[in-house]
């Protein structure tokens, strides 16, 4: 995780904003907690990978609108990026999709269940109503969150007894990058320094945390918890 806030003192006051709230209410991640307590199914990862096929579309055009509406250059080159790293994806979703005896038909309305539509609906408010800080102060903080998420995920499951086709490793691993957290933070400070509040981007990054861990929910719950809720 990239912490050097030197650079970007305005984005550092928010980044201490969010850090606090984090410790005095933490989200939490229910399908860690659900792998830890030995609860974690093989279903609950084919509906991980069926939450995540929800999230690249709207990512992807989510990002390119911001840019389209902020179009500086340090924005441009952050979500340009941050485009291509979701789009690299793509083709490793299909392949773990694959892998897991379903086809995109399958996933792309499964599982039926509100909290998987958390991440793109974060995506599809801020394309139209998010500035610059909001929307990359939220993707720093989705990094920050979701990939240690992720690695930890992995962890849990080497000592775990349940046994996962190994492309869900090759998906969910590795993902964090010092790079574009730096940048992510760089393009937060400029729309700050434009006189962008601080609180707005706070707000919108935690409401990002939040989403993620909609993320996670969606894939930690059984099929009749997300039906009877749905």
């Amino acid at each position: 995780m990239f912490t050097d806030l030197s650079q970007t003192p305005l984005a550092g006051e928010a980044v201490a904003k969010l850090q606090k709230l984090a410790r005095s209410d933490p989200v939490g991640n229910r399908f860690l907690e659900s792998l830890r307590e030995n609860r974690a199914t093989t279903e609950n990862f084919r509906r991980l990978v069926g939450v995540t096929h929800k999230c690249h579309p709207a990512e992807i055009t989510g990002f390119a609108t911001v840019m389209s509406r902020f179009p500086s250059e340090q924005n441009v080159a952050f979500l340009c990026d941050m485009v291509r790293l979701v789009n690299r994806a793509r083709p490793k979703l299909r392949r773990l999709i694959e892998a897991s005896g379903m086809t995109e038909e399958d996933v792309r309305n499964w599982p039926p269940d509100h909290l998987a539509y958390e991440v793109p609906g974060f995506w599809e408010r801020a394309a139209l109503l998010g500035n610059q800080s909001q929307t990359a102060l939220a993707l720093y903080w989705d990094m920050v969150n979701y990939f240690p998420d992720s690695d930890e995920m992995l962890r849990l499951l080497e000592e775990s007894s349940l046994e996962v086709i190994e492309e869900v490793a090759w998906y969910y691993g590795g993902g964090q990058s010092d790079e574009l957290e730096l940048q992510a933070l760089l393009a937060a400070e400029e729309g700050l320094a434009r006189g962008e509040p601080v609180d707005e981007a706070v707000i919108a990054a935690r409401r990002m945390e939040e989403a993620i861990a909609a993320y996670w929910y969606a894939a930690a719950r059984s099929a009749d918890d997300s039906e009877s809720d749905s």
